[in-house]
């Protein structure tokens, strides 16, 4: 009991009491307040001193003070790499920096609500729900369309791609036989997945792009032809709606048609700029 009472008093650390927190926040707002104010002069990107790529300070059993913990945080990742928060930052998309939804990351965070399940938080689940169905109001999906929200583009394409192979009912047996095809430029997430999703054994047809980058229909076409005289399944066709080297949207509709004249599982990677398109 006694240990056990000594691990209590050790674990209450991590549970501030309301001036430490208030006094934690402060460091915080202050520190976030001065970067939003040089931010519109910032640079979009500093070199990094490449000489040290270890931490500069060990990590320790007994607690910092927080304004420590921020100043040695700051000096060491403020400062270098890219700025993506810059709106001089047009080469990367890693999220869309607005304030309020910081702010709604913290109350979530705080509140630790789960909504994977109804019953646990039907309010947090309703909410998820009406933010899809407004997502399909903007693309013009149909009433009928269903999805879930994810993480990000990679856990999204390995969503698809499962999702793909459980609708389908791909046997182990036929995925040798089986082609994807894929741009030249498809975001290398999806080959990740597909061997994440036990597909490593697919074939994988890189179709031709054009002078824009993007996927010729035309080229497409006629491998899937190729593919099927030679005995094989084309099975997938992964388009992007915004590449993320160049940003290039692959023709949409002209794959779509190939994809449904021959039966293939059409998926469009939209993750880089789907909303743009």
């Amino acid at each position: 009991m006694k240990s056990l009472d000594a691990l209590e008093k050790i674990a209450k650390q991590l549970d501030p009491n309301r001036e430490e927190r208030r006094y934690i926040r402060t460091l915080i707002i202050q520190h976030t307040e001065k970067f939003l104010e040089k931010l519109p002069n910032g640079k979009a990107y500093s070199n990094p001193d490449k000489s040290n790529t270890s931490w500069d300070e060990d990590f320790i059993e007994e607690g910092s003070d927080p304004s420590q913990v921020v100043r040695l945080t700051s000096r060491q990742i403020d400062h270098d790499g890219i700025n993506a928060a810059s709106g001089f930052d047009m080469a990367y998309v890693p999220g869309g920096g607005v304030y309020t939804s910081a702010l709604a990351d913290y109350w979530s965070d705080i509140t630790n609500l789960y909504s994977g399940v109804f019953f646990a938080n039907p309010g947090a689940v309703r909410l998820e729900n009406q933010v899809i169905s407004w997502l399909f109001s903007l693309i013009s999906y149909p009433k009928t369309a269903c999805g879930n929200l994810t993480s990000g583009g990679s856990i999204a394409n390995l969503t698809a791609i499962i999702t793909a192979r459980e609708v389908t009912q791909l046997k182990a047996k036929d995925h040798a036989h089986c082609v994807i095809y894929l741009g030249k430029q498809t975001h290398h997430c999806v080959t990740k997945a597909l061997k994440m999703a036990g597909l490593k054994e697919v074939i994988l047809r890189y179709i031709e792009l054009d002078n824009g980058y993007r996927m010729i229909p035309a080229q497409l076409e006629k491998q899937i032809k190729q593919d099927q005289l030679n005995g094989c399944i084309p099975w997938m066709i992964v388009a992007s709606a915004g590449t993320t080297d160049t940003g290039a949207v692959d023709p949409l509709e002209a794959i779509g048609s190939i994809a449904l004249k021959n039966k293939i599982w059409y998926h469009v990677d939209a993750a880089y700029g789907g909303f743009f398109y």
